[in-house]
């Protein structure tokens, strides 16, 4: 694909926002263009670790030495998935970038990425103290088995406050969400750190409310689609290995949820890609320091 090719339609709005469908038109450009480097970077970064990680998953019994295991090896594989999402973004950014460079690129800039990743967790946090303490007081208990709060004796004021500012927290959240998705793409593209948020925030002026439709739409495909897919293996597992075969049908259940995830995760980087590429350049771009770490 040509650098003019993927630049094609990048001053896609005008004050009233960058248009989403013309986002998604250069978002199958790229996907179908190079499928082939995506295709690796996907398999490399997103659906081997997370099949490694189910295997042990699926084989750890709580409480063991091997769970301690598994939850060590899901911390690494999600820091090996970011650093891939950080690669296709560079794939999806810049034509001339190839799978080495990409990869070059995503570990580079892994330490910035997850330093914002820290900030936004952060956020949560602070957010999730009060509704702890509000939730508590109404009487809901946590079962740390489930890692949910049991609602079944919570009442009174504190609970009504609490779901109230958990709505609050939710629509905060879809906006905020929204306001930082070229956020990796300007700590690829742009070599930025935390100021990366400002940056953001900046790119996605006028088209937040849009923003905010395609990533409802975008759980919602991705919540049918693992579900689906998992419970189809998970069906045909059970037929297969029998009833009894609880790890064989866990693992095969985690290999397909990681087949799925890694498609609609190449799918939605690729799509904030392109978004972040129309936006700077409708907002006067700043030269693109090089990708090469």
């Amino acid at each position: 694909m040509s650098g003019a090719r993927m630049g094609a339609g990048a001053r896609m709005g005008s004050r009233g926002g960058i248009r989403m469908g013309l986002v998604w038109d250069r978002t199958v450009d790229v996907l179908q263009g190079r499928s082939g480097i995506l295709a690796q970077l996907a398999l490399l970064f997103l659906f081997v670790p997370g099949v490694v990680n189910a295997a042990i998953s699926s084989a750890a019994t709580p409480g063991t030495p091997l769970a301690f295991v598994a939850s060590l090896v899901s911390l690494v594989a999600s820091v090996i998935l970011i650093a891939g999402v950080l690669a296709i973004t560079a794939v999806a950014s810049d034509p001339a970038v190839d799978a080495r460079q990409a990869s070059r690129v995503g570990f580079a800039r892994l330490l910035p990425a997850l330093g914002a990743i820290a900030l936004i967790m952060v956020a949560v946090f602070v957010v999730l103290i009060p509704l702890t303490l509000l939730f508590m007081h109404a009487g809901a208990t946590f079962n740390p088995a489930t890692g949910r709060f049991d609602m079944a004796r919570a009442s009174g004021s504190a609970l009504s406050l609490a779901g109230a500012i958990g709505l609050l927290a939710l629509i905060l959240g879809l906006w905020l969400t929204a306001k930082i998705a070229p956020l990796f793409a300007v700590i690829v593209s742009e070599r930025r750190g935390l100021g990366a948020f400002a940056r953001s925030f900046r790119l996605t002026r006028g088209s937040t409310l849009r923003l905010i439709g395609v990533i409802i739409l975008y759980g919602i495909i991705v919540v049918v689609a693992v579900m689906a897919a998992t419970l189809v293996a998970g069906v045909i597992a059970r037929l297969l290995l029998g009833p009894d075969a609880r790890g064989g049908v866990q693992f095969v259940t985690g290999i397909v949820s990681s087949a799925v995830t890694a498609l609609l995760t190449v799918v939605q980087t690729v799509f904030y890609a392109r978004f972040y590429v129309a936006a700077r350049e409708q907002d006067e771009p700043v030269p693109d320091a090089p990708l090469e770490p």
